[in-house]
C-alpha cells in the first residue's frame, strides 16, 4: 500500500496480485467481449479516498499504478485500477481481515520491513 498525494489530495493505493485468471466481470466490460483474451493473472490496483478521486488525479493515479507493476509479464496479466471512496485505514485493515484473514494489529512490525510479504 501506497500514499500518494496530488494537490492537496491524499489517496492511498493498494496492490494486489490476485493469482488467478481474469474474469470478463474483473475489466467492467460488455458482456460482448470475447472471453479469450482474458489473461492468466489478474493484478488489482484499488485507489481509496475519503472524498472521490479528483477527475485531473486520475491518469495520474493509473499511471503510477502501471508504474509499480511494469516488471510483471503484462502479456500475461491484466492490470485493473478501480477507485473506491472509503476512509483509507479502515478500508487496508478491512482488505487484510477479509480477503487474507490477517489482523493488522498482529502482524509484527519485522514483517513489514520489506517488500515481499511472504
Amino acid at each position: 500500500m501506497w500514499e500518494i498525494r496530488c494537490g492537496g489530495s491524499r489517496y492511498q493505493l493498494f496492490i494486489s496480485d490476485e493469482q488467478r485468471k481474469t474474469e470478463l466481470a474483473d475489466l467492467d466490460l460488455p458482456d460482448t467481449r470475447i472471453e479469450e483474451d482474458m489473461r492468466e493473472n489478474l493484478i488489482k490496483g484499488v485507489v481509496y479516498s475519503g472524498a472521490p478521486v479528483e477527475d485531473a488525479h486520475i491518469e495520474a493515479l493509473d499511471c503510477f499504478t502501471k508504474q509499480m507493476t511494469d516488471h510483471v509479464a503484462l502479456a500475461h496479466c491484466h492490470v485493473v485500477l478501480t477507485f473506491q471512496k472509503d476512509a483509507t485505514k479502515r478500508s487496508f485493515e478491512r482488505i487484510l481481515r477479509e480477503d487474507y484473514g490477517v489482523d493488522y494489529e498482529a502482524v509484527p512490525l519485522e514483517q513489514l520491513w520489506h517488500l515481499n510479504q511472504d
